[in-house]
């Protein structure tokens, strides 16, 4: 353990995101000593939810770590449907490897906010990604069988969760509104109990790049 109190402020994307945070990743990382507080990121005065520019997210993640800046700052964006004008977001390139790319966006956010306590994350490509961790889960949810199984087939099609593609056609979210429509007006319902009825343990075992950001907050 950790043990040392530290305070880590996470900017999420929206609500799906910061319940994920409150009720998953927050009471693990309580028994490393870690504690998390979440906020979601402001698109104008009084709204809040996506990311509609990189200036926004720049300004936003900068001002956190910069008013309090004893704690660490950490981000939880999607890839996929990252700002048009995030830096080197335009050069992404759906047939080359997806890991040096992300990491790249990461180390692009990190020089456009240049403050030493934040720790930039990016997930590969989006929060669905995770809910493929153990798609039996969505038994939990009553969805039918045949369903779950054409999802464990295009599950197989793919290195893991994590590598599924950014398309707007087979992105993880897209996947699952294509064969279950209530997800889209659900999300931050079904979003946060499927990743319950999953457990952190498994999400682990099968997003890797997930783990090894999770790895990183044990360890401050």
């Amino acid at each position: 353990m950790a043990g040392n109190h530290t305070r880590v402020n996470i900017l999420v994307e929206g609500q799906t995101e910061e319940t994920f945070v409150r009720e998953l990743l927050a009471p693990h990382l309580t028994d490393f000593q870690v504690y998390l507080t979440p906020r979601i990121i402001e698109t104008s005065k009084g709204h809040k939810g996506g990311l509609v520019s990189y200036g926004k997210i720049e300004r936003q993640v900068r001002l956190w770590c910069k008013q309090d800046s004893a704690a660490k700052v950490t981000t939880l964006f999607d890839v996929y449907g990252l700002p048009s004008d995030f830096p080197g977001f335009a050069n992404w390139d759906a047939n080359q490897p997806p890991l040096p790319q992300v990491a790249a966006l990461e180390v692009n956010l990190a020089a456009g906010v240049a403050q030493p306590n934040l720790i930039p994350y990016l997930q590969l490509h989006e929060y669905e990604a995770l809910l493929f961790s153990d798609l039996t889960a969505f038994e939990y949810a009553d969805v039918p069988q045949a369903t779950i199984n054409a999802w464990q087939a295009e599950l197989a099609q793919c290195a893991g969760p994590e590598y599924m593609n950014n398309s707007p056609f087979t992105a993880p979210s897209k996947r699952i509104i294509a064969r279950w429509p209530s997800y889209k007006s659900a999300k931050p319902h079904f979003g946060v109990l499927l990743a319950l009825e999953i457990g952190l343990t498994t999400i682990r075992q099968k997003c890797l790049r997930f783990d090894q950001w999770v790895s990183t907050l044990e360890g401050l």
